[in-house]
């Protein structure tokens, strides 16, 4: 009887191994030597031998994950998407100019492997065959149609963690109003994961901040070297709007907000541009081009800006509406939920 309870035991562990196992089998162009695999909080190698290789290990649910080598230049590299069962990989290197200064771009190509990397894959062919009807559009109905494709995906698959990890990489596109309702959508399961545990964290952090906060003063240099405080803005409703000249989609709203202070600028809106650049002439050369006639400021210190570390943010684009008395009212809002806000409160 002992024997056959363990030979149970044995049979039950060896399928508990085989749902959890993974095996990464690759190619890598051109090179030979070790690969470095990081994924949750391991960082492991492995050897490339005549172009291929071969890693294997246990995983719970999936994760991020990054193939890389290390190299005399700054290495930058791809993140995938690790599970269980077989995941077969292309990696090719290239070498980059960043702000003058070569890389080494590793990068991975997921050729198969497990059913969340093949979801991922199915709808993002998806929105690339129905997204070409869009090319013309605003970005307000670009936006509406990603949400819609976006809303379409997780009702047919809430149970899955690729619908969570495409709401977690569109995240600098929502508002948390967005995101939370996303959230709410998923399965369960889908939400105690990593995925879900990372983004729930996230929506509940930007939640409590912006529960009547009242700011604290601070002031950067405009485009002549004035210097601008918030305090002196007092009385007008202010959208703080965090951005920078190499952030597309910071510009892509450009127009929509543009719209949108010249409608409210008179009556008691205003908009403060602190930009993330580290360049003053491609801060200027952008500001002049998507003639964004708001109050702009910069430190010039780039992602380490006084103000942006000030309130944490972490992502571009954000923002910040605050109100008459400089208390914090919404964050994180798209133009639409600003022109809400703002017809609100300025009839």
């Amino acid at each position: 009887m002992l024997r056959y309870i363990s030979l149970l035991l044995l049979l039950f562990s060896n399928q508990l191994f085989a749902q959890n196992s993974f095996v990464i089998k690759g190619t890598f162009k051109d090179y030979n030597g070790i690969l470095y695999f990081s994924y949750k909080n391991l960082t492991d190698s492995t050897l490339v031998k005549n172009g291929t290789f071969t890693y294997q290990g246990q995983i719970d649910l999936p994760v991020p994950a990054s193939l890389f080598i290390a190299d005399v230049k700054p290495v930058y590299f791809d993140t995938f998407i690790l599970e269980s069962g077989d995941l077969t990989v292309r990696i090719d290197t290239s070498t980059k100019q960043d702000n003058g200064k070569p890389i080494c771009r590793v990068n991975t190509t997921v050729l198969k492997g497990g059913d969340t990397n093949d979801l991922l894959a199915s709808f993002r062919n998806t929105l690339a065959t129905k997204g070409n009807a869009m090319k013309n559009k605003s970005v307000a109905e670009k936006k509406q149609f990603y949400i819609k494709e976006l809303r379409d995906f997780i009702r047919q698959h809430p149970t899955e963690i690729a619908s969570l990890i495409l709401v977690e990489q569109a995240s600098p596109g929502f508002s948390q109003q967005e995101l939370a309702s996303f959230y709410e959508g998923f399965d369960a399961k889908v939400k105690n994961g990593f995925y879900g545990t990372n983004l729930k964290a996230a929506i509940d952090k930007n939640t409590k901040a912006i529960t009547q906060t009242q700011i604290r003063d601070f002031a950067q240099a405009d485009i002549n070297g004035n210097l601008i405080s918030i305090n002196s803005l007092r009385g007008n409703f202010v959208l703080i709007d965090f951005w920078a000249s190499w952030c597309i989609p910071c510009r892509e709203v450009n127009p929509d907000l543009l719209k949108i202070y010249q409608k409210y600028k008179s009556k008691g809106f205003e908009i403060l541009g602190v930009s993330l650049d580290s360049d003053r002439k491609s801060w200027l050369s952008v500001i002049n081009h998507d003639k964004l006639n708001w109050l702009n400021v910069s430190d010039l210190k780039g992602n380490k800006n006084e103000v942006a570390l000030m309130f944490n943010i972490t992502k571009i684009p954000d923002n910040i509406l605050i109100d008459k008395e400089g208390r914090v009212i919404a964050k994180n809002i798209s133009p639409n939920e600003v022109e809400q806000i703002i017809a609100s409160v300025l009839k």
